[in-house]
């Protein structure tokens, strides 16, 4: 099932994925992951996630069962050992695609925005 797939952030830069089968030990690979689902025009980010390689680390699986519920069914993973490089990458897909589903850091940001109430105010 490996399928090489790549996705273009923000920047323009194209990230390489491999598609992995969910039920594979992609939770404990250091890298990027990308829950979609397939689209007219190919696929429909979910989700995006951070890996840190951590061995029991469960919240990429609880990101799982959360992008499943909007119609996740793929899953696509870019290997990436050096943290700053998963950040930018994680970063800049986001930014360009809008996932369906905000990473933690990007609802802390929506919630922290101010009203148009607060700015007449």
């Amino acid at each position: 099932m490996n399928i090489a797939v790549s996705f273009r952030g923000r920047s323009g830069k194209a990230w390489d994925f491999q598609r992995v089968p969910k039920d594979a030990a992609w939770a404990r690979s250091p890298g990027a992951v990308i829950f979609a689902a397939p689209d007219s025009y190919g696929w429909r980010i979910i989700r995006v996630m951070e890996l840190t390689g951590r061995p029991h680390d469960l919240q990429p699986i609880w990101a799982l069962a959360e992008a499943e519920r909007y119609g996740a069914s793929a899953v696509f993973l870019a290997l990436e050992f050096d943290a700053r490089e998963r950040k930018c990458m994680v970063a800049d897909i986001e930014e360009g695609f809008s996932p369906v589903c905000l990473s933690p850091r990007d609802v802390v940001e929506v919630q922290a925005a101010p009203v148009a109430e607060d700015l007449a105010a």
